[in-house]
């Protein structure tokens, strides 16, 4: 058995401090209040080029390639220690991940987040103490292309048959099935009835884990 899982959403709480830097950033490039708050939060677990295209159907903005990489520039430079400090785990995430380690179970994170985002909260969350932790290298292998899965299996030697994936987004999922492995959803209704199994929250899944560790095996 090996379980690999997603970072933003699923083992840590940064959904609205995404939100909210994503706003401020196409405040500052769009103009103020020209998307709304509320279309920033239902679709943020989309990859950012995803979000810019549906803003721009839904709401017939043009968003060149230039104020997306400017949007992009800003609300990195927004993620700030103040930012960062907000993140928190989700309740039993770190409980989760310590059982999995006193199971000497093959697991990992695998984040879309490159290096140099990751270096900057790691100091603070401090999940490399807990486990490996796979970077991707490029927005181009943003999920649902499979690469980080593909990375992390190849990391942590784990055969594709044996491998769940967890996450709380729909191109997680689509990420799992591209690489073949199993799913698991966490934290995101949507997800519900796809993949193996679906917890409304890692506290659910903990206590799966705890109680019904023979399912993974």
């Amino acid at each position: 058995m090996a379980m690999i899982f997603d970072l933003d959403g699923t083992i840590i709480n940064s959904f609205e401090v995404h939100v909210k830097l994503v706003k401020e950033a196409m405040d500052e490039v769009l103009g103020h209040d020209t998307i709304p708050i509320s279309i920033i939060r239902k679709n943020i677990r989309l990859p950012s080029k995803e979000l810019f295209l549906l803003i721009e159907k839904r709401l017939g903005i043009k968003i060149s390639p230039v104020k997306m990489k400017k949007i992009i520039e800003i609300k990195d430079n927004k993620f700030d220690e103040d930012q960062i400090k907000k993140i928190k785990f989700y309740p039993k995430a770190k409980e989760l991940l310590l059982l999995l380690k006193n199971k000497r179970a093959k697991f990992c994170i695998a984040t879309s987040m490159n290096k140099t985002e990751f270096s900057r909260i790691n100091p603070f969350i401090k999940i490399e103490e807990l486990c490996d932790v796979v970077t991707a290298p490029a927005l181009k292998h943003e999920k649902p292309d499979p690469y980080i899965i593909n990375k992390a299996m190849r990391i942590i030697k784990s055969k594709v048959s044996e491998t769940f994936y967890i996450g709380d987004a729909e191109t997680d999922f689509m990420a799992s099935k591209n690489a073949g492995t199993k799913f698991i959803g966490v934290n995101n209704p949507e997800l519900f009835g796809k993949g193996n199994k679906y917890f409304k929250d890692i506290n659910a899944l903990y206590n799966f884990v705890r109680k019904d560790y023979s399912y993974f095996l």
